[in-house]
């Protein structure tokens, strides 16, 4: 009975702790981390928050021209990983935290990119913004030709450039 008499007065002198919550806004803290908003103008395409996503909520799909970004806020856990890596700070991590809808497809947020084709395969491996960026931030030199070829072609004719060298016998 004394520990609820205690506890009355302290009620009594603090006042109301909590908030009537949606008819006052709720108590967000400046270190509150919300859903994340992708800026298409500076994303690139690069899929470095794809890899480190823990949950998957952020995924790149290559379907023929066109290479898509797709952020399901459904499973994003905003622990703001994707944030944190991006390199062309496309990604920032907002406050909102209202996000229910009773429309599924208004849970996913797109970037679409053009695709660059192999030229030598014709699959399509990467973005034409991604290419633009690389060929901006270092000089190409000899290397210019093998931005516009996938990982797996440029690794086969780097392959035939380096057995020439050594055997001397041209393979092309």
């Amino acid at each position: 009975m004394v520990k609820f008499l205690r506890m009355l007065a302290i009620s009594a002198r603090e006042g109301t702790a909590t908030r009537k919550y949606p008819f006052e806004s709720s108590l967000v803290t400046p270190e509150f981390r919300g859903r994340v908003d992708i800026d298409p103008a500076k994303c690139v395409g690069c899929g470095a928050c794809v890899r480190i996503c823990p949950p998957s909520a952020l995924t790149l799909n290559y379907e023929s021209d066109e290479v898509v970004l797709k952020y399901f806020i459904g499973r994003c856990i905003f622990c703001g990983m994707c944030a944190y890596v991006c390199p062309q700070d496309a990604i920032t991590i907002t406050k909102e935290f209202e996000l229910a809808t009773p429309e599924l497809n208004d849970l996913y947020d797109e970037v679409v990119h053009t695709a660059v084709k192999c030229n030598v395969c014709g699959k399509p491996f990467t973005t034409v913004k991604l290419v633009k960026e690389v060929e901006k931030r270092i000089d190409g030199g000899d290397m210019s030709p093998l931005f516009n070829t996938c990982p797996e072609c440029r690794r086969k004719l780097t392959a035939r450039r380096v057995g020439s060298g050594v055997t001397g016998v041209s393979v092309e």
